[in-house]
């Protein structure tokens, strides 16, 4: 008897490991994908960084070798244009926890000096001599930062390093890794912070909503680790939970802002699954969050996973937040909110939040942007109405929404304007009339992902 029940179940087992196993190579297949795509994202955006640091170091030299006053101001333009995207490269890296800001300042005010001084009329108002010795020492800095850029490029390239394990050694402040990139960038950084304050002849444009210590004032007091800690878990809806191993460290010297890396395990999670957070050292709000648990087979629709979002940040006290774009990767839902005012769409108060679409949990979460710039405005009414700025729209596109929205602008100023989104064939975009003048102050490419509109 037991010999026939044997039969029977042993190839039942069987059947059921190779099932097991193979879900959990799936599933394994699935998680390196991901991890794949998002080291091939810091890999690009580094190659790019190199690449317009470069450019920029080219071009800033070229202003001081062409003679015609077209020649300086179409070649300054060029300079704002890959000033612009290299902040936009350093933006892609994983580079939260450790300092770069001082690079990212120097970009910004070799930007808005490129952008003030090409826009004026140089026929009245010509480079001064200060002007010019400016431009001479930003090309030699730019040139010292380029070299130092580079050696990092090789080292990488020579030795395989990767910038999950950059992130992976900022999160864990584990000394034992292989920290290459990290000294690198540092050492560009520290260069920078040897430049000093430098007079770029025009005074420097709008950098931001607020300065470090007006951000710091508006977060709130300044809160302690266990602190940091509980609100960490409560974001996570974890104040509950038990036998949670959860780690803080103080980030306080060399950082932008002062906070506390919060990592999360939970019981019987890998190592490299553990919830990560940054919380700052004021106020005790969560920077951003990333939860590293594996991703299964989507049970979610994209708009499901939107309500999912949209609840999250409510129940996080996040108002009136609208959903501006959405996409799926992966498994993973991936959604940008931005916050409202009166009707009107406040762009640079934005948040990211990602869904897991197999069970509807929030893995990920970013809200420097927001808490940088979010606060009451006073918004001055549009000059014109909604139906003469349709008229500055290109007629051959079709105009498929449009409304009011807030905007920085290539100087970093915000700017009310009218956000039209149209559709030209396939191809989808907004568009971002000044609500003041009707001129076209951006255009931004819809990603032709799937849409939870």
């Amino acid at each position: 008897m037991y010999r026939r029940i044997a039969a029977v179940l042993f190839p039942v087992l069987v059947l059921a490991l190779i099932g097991t196993g193979y879900w959990g190579y799936q599933e394994h297949q699935e998680k390196n994908a991901i991890l794949i795509k998002t080291e091939n994202q810091y890999q690009r955006a580094f190659h790019e960084l190199n690449n317009h640091m470069d450019q920029l170091r080219s071009e800033l030299g070229k202003v001081l070798a062409v003679n015609s006053r077209r020649g300086v101001a179409q070649t300054l333009s060029n300079v704002w244009r890959l000033a612009y995207a290299a902040q936009e490269d350093v933006g892609q890296l994983p580079l939260t926890l450790m300092p770069f800001n001082k690079t990212e300042d120097f970009l910004s005010k070799i930007g808005n000096f490129a952008h003030q001084t090409a826009i004026r009329d140089l026929s009245k108002e010509p480079l001064t001599p200060e002007e010019r010795k400016t431009l001479e020492v930003l090309y030699k800095q730019a040139t010292e930062i380029q070299r130092e850029l580079n050696k990092v490029q090789t080292a990488i390239l020579e030795r395989q390093l990767r910038w999950m394990d950059v992130e992976l050694a900022l999160a864990s402040d584990d000394k034992r890794m292989d920290n290459t990139i990290i000294d690198g960038l540092r050492t560009v950084d520290d260069r920078v912070r040897q430049y000093g304050e430098m007079d770029f002849g025009v005074e420097a444009a709008y950098e931001g909503a607020f300065n470090k210590s007006e951000l710091d004032k508006r977060w709130g007091q300044p809160i302690t680790a266990d602190e940091a800690k509980k609100r960490a878990l409560a974001f996570l809806g974890m104040e509950r939970a038990s036998n949670l191993d959860v780690r803080v460290v103080e980030n306080k010297s060399g950082v932008e802002y002062r906070s506390y890396s919060v990592a999360v395990r939970r019981p019987g999670d890998a190592v490299d699954q553990d919830i990560n957070l940054d919380v700052t050292y004021r106020g005790g709000h969560v920077l951003w969050m990333l939860d590293n648990r594996p991703i299964g087979k989507p049970r979610l629709t994209l708009n499901q996973g939107l309500e999912k979002a949209a609840a999250f940040l409510k129940q996080r006290g996040l108002l009136n937040m609208e959903a501006v774009e959405a996409s799926q990767h992966d498994g993973v839902g991936m959604y940008n909110f931005v916050a409202t005012q009166n009707g009107v769409r406040l762009y640079p108060d934005a948040v990211a939040v990602q869904v897991a679409l197999d069970s509807g949990r929030v893995i990920g979460y970013s809200a420097e942007s927001y808490l940088r710039n979010h606060r009451p405005r006073t918004l001055s009414a549009p000059a014109l109405t909604e139906a003469q700025a349709r008229q500055r729209v290109n007629g051959h596109v079709r105009i498929e929404d449009a409304g009011l929205a807030l905007i920085k602008n290539d100087a970093g100023r915000e700017v009310l304007c009218y956000e039209f989104l149209v559709r030209n064939g396939q191809d989808r975009y907004r568009i971002f009339l000044n609500a003041q003048t009707g001129e076209e102050e951006k255009v931004d490419e819809i990603a032709p992902v799937t849409s939870a509109q």
